[in-house]
């Protein structure tokens, strides 16, 4: 999967596993590439990929970023390769011009964000050694395949791998 910036990207996404779904595969095994995206498509992603009636299992061989690290969360299985990269930052919004009162507004949407990846992190993730949840108001968390494993991000260290003869789609 490529970076998700939209919201066609994201339904590129339900509309290609549920085609699987309805052709009655039993495994898609999901090669997910991204550094992010709109929080909310990746809780949306998280969500549809926690209750995907099919057996998934996603993949990260190379960088899973931001928001995008919430959405690997959702998939039953999650394998890393050992040279894969995992990021997590706090919310952003770009700076703008603009009056106090629509930065109020934007000050709690980024908190809200925060906090509903956190709690997803939180119910995934057991963070080691001098990391801790607080620290991600200072600086971005980056966690290698080994570490993510260690944490409980991915299960397991895995190359992709989809068995041989399996038909391959890109989404």
């Amino acid at each position: 999967m490529r970076t998700y910036r939209d919201q066609n990207t994201v339904q590129r996404i339900f509309n290609g596993l549920t085609t699987a779904s309805a052709n009655k595969v039993r495994h898609v095994h999901l090669l997910f590439q991204s550094n992010g995206g709109t929080v909310g498509d990746g809780i949306c992603l998280y969500n549809f990929f926690k209750s995907f009636p099919v057996d998934l299992t996603v993949y990260n061989a190379g960088a899973v970023q931001s928001i995008a690290v919430i959405a690997y969360l959702g998939a039953k299985t999650r394998k890393t390769s050992a040279r894969a990269l995992f990021m997590l930052h706090r919310t952003s919004s770009p700076a703008q011009a603009t009056m106090a009162v629509t930065l109020k507004g934007v000050a709690k949407s980024l908190t809200l964000d925060d906090q509903r990846a956190e709690s997803i992190l939180k119910e995934n993730v057991t963070l080691l050694g001098n990391e801790q949840w607080s620290n991600l108001d200072y600086y971005d968390f980056f966690f290698s395949g080994e570490e993510a494993v260690k944490i409980g991000l991915a299960q397991e260290i895995g190359e992709f791998s989809p068995p041989p003869g399996t038909q391959i789609y890109n989404v």
